[in-house]
């Protein structure tokens, strides 16, 4: 234990610098010292990793066991996550500590369940999970979406849910897909890839969306759509009722790349064409066919409608569009078509509520839901008269609720429980200044006794980008920190979805603007005398990382300790691997003169200068992440290795068979997580853990 939990400072490994790469790009020199790193599986790097896991062991926080204890004992209690799919309520359940969770099912919301598939069964020691389910029209059969290590590449299976049997046939080379059921088959993407480990080396091409009849070979399946030009990368749905496949895509006409809408009526006639239905040359306009209504196509749109509404359009024409549902002075944040119904939620930026319409637009139903809470998991469709939702806030777990859409009665399907009382904490709303006067707002999440006299641990908590909205979102990490006196921040950078023009001003030649809210958000913390640099800790994830590394790199003066979980940190060659490439219209292009000017600037990796004290970091990164390659995170910390001045430990946690979003295997989550908050906790000088009861809420 003393090894483990010494506070004492350990030496870093020393990175070789023996292959460094000088790229010259628009005439401009440029080190790169740990190109090597880029080689995730080579010999190399997996000594260089073995060093740093070394290190890590050493850097465990004194309270790590204890975040063990509490994290399983939450995960133990009885809150069962519910999807509705058909008629059927499907959960997953962690029966086994050491494997992926298991799939259960019900007819009723309030029935114990049945198990119904275990990944492990047919894991081969490949570490099998399940990434989604798709119920059939005729409820008889579930797609199962399979994760092989959590990697973004996942292969289907269909099981017979009366048996609980597989099928015999497999759909292989799937990824960033979605599955839609169209009678006895269903619609999928994958990939022209022979070696699917070379992802991890280099760029994926040959998108391809294919049709597959239940009983038959992938060999036998309909080429529907195929990438038109190198790079491309599309989406798709199939509409509720199933009269349309829907293809979203980009086209070059006169030279100029449009947002292309078509559609292809159903079933499917491989020689048939698509037809277009919207097509637009407006950065940051979106579309999204929520449903046929009578012989019209219904659409949720920003375009010339910054808070978003709803439009008819008709199918045999392009562009033709009709007021369905009018805008309100609300942000329109989901659309949903239910039975016989439309739901619609909006969020006025204190709370969100929801509306039920019918399908003349008319509200039949309506209700709101506290402050501090967020909708999610709403789940139903237009065959089902219930639906069931969930919400909860940063501190409680929050509950399921069913309603009827026939009487619109809502009622909640269970009870939760959770090991402390909440009635303590509170969440409020504030706002603050960035750097060029736009106005963040900022939720902040404490004990009601919270006193600001500047020394409070604080976690700064940011994502910014790709117009995702910051809603608050529970995590028993963050509530065991607010309990023992912190303060959770969480502000509404730009370059999310928050506002109208909210994701334009936080991205590509405006990404500076994100780094400049969150530098911002802390600012105010500590002028405010909620915290103070030595008890600010920095968190995001993925995009997030991106914002605490340039963060760090350009403000190290605000932050104690800076946490990344899968960022992106060498921001001249993330395109070069996977799909990189489809993240240049948020980041920028280094193939663009000016892209590549602002890229240097704030690209964390080339912005580590000599003779800085960096704030301690931990960077989380995961073997078989294919979204945001791991090599980020390696190249990173060598260079604070290498450079920083002082003693501050830069820390590297490495998840074996892990992706993007972590492990499939509930002890690998646990472990995960409590060595990043006993870290923490470590790092802020929290020098004591409260012990918990139960309570129900």
């Amino acid at each position: 234990f003393l090894s483990i939990f010494s506070g004492n400072f350990v030496e870093s490994p020393q990175t070789s610098r023996d292959y460094p790469v000088i790229d010259t790009i628009w005439g401009q020199q440029v080190n790169d010292p740990y190109r090597w790193l880029e080689r995730i599986s080579s010999l190399e790097t997996a000594n260089w990793i073995e060093e740093q896991e070394s290190l890590a062991d050493t850097h465990r926080g004194k309270y790590y066991l204890n975040f063990v204890n509490y994290i399983e004992l939450y995960s133990s209690i009885d809150y069962k996550p519910l999807t509705k799919e058909g008629k059927y309520y499907f959960s997953f359940r962690v029966d086994d500590s050491q494997k992926a969770p298991i799939l259960y099912y019900q007819t009723r919301p309030e029935q114990s369940g049945k198990k119904l598939f275990d990944p492990s069964l047919i894991d081969k020691g490949k570490g099998f999970s399940i990434d989604g389910i798709k119920i059939s029209p005729d409820n008889k059969f579930l797609a199962l979406v399979l994760s092989e290590g959590r990697s973004d590449w996942k292969t289907i299976r269909f099981l017979e849910i009366s048996t609980g049997k597989l099928l015999d046939e497999t759909l292989n080379n799937i990824k960033y897909t979605s599955v839609y059921w169209s009678e006895n088959g269903l619609f999928y993407v994958s990939y022209d890839v022979k070696d699917k480990s070379q992802s991890f080396k280099g760029q994926i091409d040959g998108r391809k969306l294919y049709y597959h009849e239940l009983g038959s070979s992938q060999d036998n399946d309909v080429l529907v759509y195929a990438a038109k030009y190198k790079n491309e990368f599309f989406s798709f749905n199939v509409t509720p009722y199933g009269k349309y496949l829907v293809l979203y895509h980009n086209e070059l006409i006169d030279g100029i790349s449009h947002n292309v809408v078509s559609i292809k009526n159903l079933p499917i006639d491989p020689s048939a064409d698509f037809k277009k239905l919207i097509v637009s040359n407006k950065k940051g306009d979106y579309f999204k066919v929520i449903g046929e209504n009578g012989d019209k196509i219904l659409v949720e749109t920003n375009s010339k409608v910054p808070n978003g509404a709803i439009f008819s359009y008709n199918p045999t024409l392009t562009n033709s569009r009709e007021i369905f549902i009018n805008p309100y002075s609300e942000k329109l944040e989901y659309v949903k078509m239910l039975y016989k119904s439309i739901l619609r939620i909006y969020n006025n930026g204190k709370q969100s509520f929801a509306i039920i319409c019918n399908m003349k637009g008319e509200q039949i139903a309506a209700w709101t839901i506290p402050e501090g809470y967020s909708f999610s998991n709403f789940s139903g469709s237009v065959n089902e008269k219930v639906a069931i939702y969930h919400f909860s806030s940063f501190f409680s777990p929050g509950y399921y609720y069913q309603i009827d859409l026939e009487s619109f009665e809502r009622k909640p399907l269970s009870k939760t429980t959770t090991f402390f009382d909440i009635k303590d904490l509170t969440t409020q709303k504030v706002w603050y200044r960035s750097a060029d006067s736009t106005l963040i707002p900022m939720y902040l999440t404490h004990l009601k006794s919270l006193k600001q006299n500047g020394k409070n641990p604080t976690l700064l908590y940011g994502y910014g980008g790709f117009g995702v909205s910051m809603e608050p979102f529970f995590d028993v990490g963050n509530l065991i920190f607010l309990k023992n006196g912190g303060i959770l921040a969480t502000p509404a950078l730009r370059g999310g979805g928050d506002f109208p023009g909210w994701h334009e001003q936080g991205m590509r030649l405006n990404k500076q603007n994100t780094f400049d809210d969150f530098i911002a958000a802390a600012e105010y913390l500590i002028a405010e005398k909620y915290s103070h640099p030595q008890r600010i800790a920095a968190m995001g994830g993925s995009n997030g990382g991106l914002v605490v590394g340039a963060a760090m790199t350009q403000r190290p003066d605000l932050f104690k300790v800076v946490v990344s979980k899968a960022g992106l940190f060498d921001m001249l060659r993330y395109h070069h691997y996977n799909i990189g490439y489809v993240y240049a219209d948020e980041f920028g292009n280094v193939n663009d003169s000016t892209d590549f000017v602002n890229l240097s600037r704030f690209s964390p990796y080339h912005n580590v200068k000599e003779g800085i004290e960096y704030p301690t970091t931990l960077l989380v990164a995961s073997s078989n992440d294919d979204r945001v390659s791991p090599f980020h995170s390696y190249k990173f910390l060598a260079q604070l290795q290498e450079k920083s001045f002082g003693n501050n430990p830069y820390v590297l946690y490495y998840e074996k068979n892990a992706g993007h979003s972590g492990s499939a295997v509930f002890d690998s989550r646990v472990n995960r997580d409590a060595y990043i908050y006993s870290f923490i906790f470590s790092q802020l000088d929290m020098d004591r853990l409260i012990h918990f009861n139960f309570y129900e809420q």
